[in-house]
């Protein structure tokens, strides 16, 4: 139910202090509230963004259910949508009269000499995104393909490690960096040009390291190029949505609940952002046992997220039933990501 009269008043009021991070005016003050609701005890404040795909969104999230929590709104939700060309044009003498500039548009790149670009995503840490990475570009190549992978993962960079990878990126002389090449596949991560094992950064920083890295990176002619993004809804996936041409998303999950109501809204994030998610991959969805060899499912036995399933892989145990099973399927995947 939409809240309006005293009951609005009082919630705007608690919301308008809070800055649009980028303008530094109250969202309040630049009409971003849509609506707010009210339903089982549960606030609900619907915001229109002034940029599409606001990599700073998270923040405006974070400092509107800190700032109701304080108040004793203990269950809050923050959705976002975005403000269209009238709406814009109406908060232009808000800004003016603020004498503060509107960011300007992300900047998005050129696709390059790369055929498809797809994202591996899930809002959840811990469902294996950065192996199903590894297998897909391993089975991408594997099928004449010429395959890249992209680490996004700033501050937990995993592809090095999986692919047991040792060298240094360097520049060429026109300034690009030259990916490391392993088994045929470029392959590019942050941990490749710093020594640094721990990277803290805050999210534009996060943000500007990984544009920097797709965009200065020669990856020369390829087939397919695999994102492996971080986990969550925050600026670093956001920002490579809007930034990168990116063509598709392959969202990864685990047969437990938890997983299927978080990978619900990664497709929400995705399909927000115009970016098409071509289907699911559940991961560590079943064992082979090593005596009988009788195949066991864990959790529920379906990924409630309406969407395809592109492949079901298993807990490996080193069997080549395991193995010979999930390239079949990786196989079909990675047809149907090609073709599309």
């Amino acid at each position: 139910m939409k809240l309006e009269g005293e009951r609005l008043k009082g919630i705007i009021d608690l919301i308008e202090p809070i800055k649009d991070p980028e303008i530094g005016i109250s969202i309040v003050k630049l009409r971003m509230i849509d609506s707010i609701e009210e339903e089982n005890g549960k606030i609900k404040v619907n915001i229109k963004l002034t940029v599409p795909g606001c990599p700073l969104s998270s923040t405006i999230e974070k400092d509107v259910k800190k700032v109701l929590e304080e108040k004793g709104y203990k269950d809050s939700e923050v959705n976002f949508g975005f403000m269209t060309k009238n709406e814009l044009d109406e908060i232009k003498d808000v800004i003016r009269r603020e004498r503060i500039e509107m960011p300007q548009s992300i900047e998005r790149y050129e696709k390059k000499s790369i055929r498809k670009i797809i994202a591996v995503y899930s809002a959840k840490g811990g469902v294996g995104k950065s192996t199903v990475v590894k297998l897909l570009a391993e089975t991408a190549n594997s099928m004449g393909y010429k395959t890249g992978i992209l680490d996004c993962d700033i501050s937990g960079p995993s592809i090095t490690s999986l692919f047991n990878l040792k060298e240094r990126a360097y520049a060429d002389k026109d300034g690009k960096i030259i990916p490391i090449i392993k088994d045929g596949m470029k392959i590019m991560a942050v941990d490749m040009l710093t020594e640094v094992e721990a990277i803290i950064w805050r999210g534009p920083l996060v943000s500007s390291a990984i544009k920097q890295m797709y965009n200065d990176t020669n990856w020369g002619n390829l087939d397919i190029l695999f994102l492996d993004l971080p986990p969550g809804t925050s600026d670093a996936p956001i920002t490579v949505f809007q930034s990168i041409p990116v063509d598709a998303t392959v969202v990864v999950t685990t047969p437990q609940e938890l997983s299927n109501l978080i990978g619900k809204k990664t497709i929400v994030v995705a399909k927000s952002l115009n970016i098409p998610v071509l289907g699911v991959i559940e991961n560590m969805s079943y064992f082979i046992c090593k005596h009988c060899r009788e195949k066991n499912e864990i959790g529920s036995k379906d990924t409630k997220l309406d969407l395809p399933i592109l492949a079901k892989l298993p807990f490996f145990n080193d069997l080549n039933a395991e193995k010979e099973e999930s390239i079949k399927q990786l196989k079909i995947a990675i047809g149907k990501i090609i073709s599309r």
